[in-house]
């Protein structure tokens, strides 16, 4: 399977948008599409297959998002959509893409942002995970027998093992704070 990004959907509806502009039926700029280079011929192909044999545009939005992945095959499902309201309603097909292309660039510098913002926090997570083994590896660089008391010794045993629940604990939470505000934004 392809991968489709977001950044590949909203270039896909700027392309359809431009060539709807331009006065083409839909059945022609879907064509014209398939035609092209890059990630949006693909998906273009097989809606334009779909209107050739009596089709719409949803469906063969809809049959090109069942056949790709990525995270630009949410935004295929939602120009299905929007391809049903423009096709009853009537609507200005290059106005409504327009609108809705600006709002996939608009999906698209939010996810940017979020991961920028929890870059630090994977990074802190990171570096605390990798403190023990450090402190064992000072240990080691002084002169301690720090491995010989942690695996040779009862009191030792019982530290690594409270140690390592405490880790694991730690890296479960931070991995699931992380994963929490990764997806609030979405």
């Amino acid at each position: 399977m392809t991968s489709f990004s977001r950044d590949d959907a909203a270039e896909l509806c700027g392309r359809v948008a431009a060539l709807s502009r331009a006065g083409l039926p839909a059945a022609r700029v879907w064509q014209v599409l398939a035609q092209s280079q890059g990630r949006t011929a693909e998906p273009a192909a097989v809606v334009a297959g779909m209107l050739a044999v009596g089709g719409s545009t949803a469906e063969g939005l809809r049959l090109a998002a069942s056949r790709l992945t990525g995270t630009g095959v949410e935004a295929l499902g939602w120009l299905a959509v929007t391809a049903e309201v423009i096709d009853r309603s009537g609507a200005p097909a290059a106005l409504v893409l327009d609108e809705v292309g600006a709002g996939l660039i608009a999906q698209i510098g939010q996810a940017d942002e979020r991961e920028v913002a929890l870059a630090g926090p994977r990074a802190t997570a990171s570096v605390l995970a990798a403190l023990p083994l450090v402190g064992i590896a000072f240990g080691g660089l002084i002169g301690v027998n720090t491995l010989g008391v942690l695996l040779g010794t009862p009191l030792g045993w019982a530290c690594t093992a409270s140690g390592g629940l405490l880790w694991g604990l730690g890296r479960a939470w931070s991995a699931k704070l992380v994963g929490s505000a990764a997806r609030a934004g979405t």
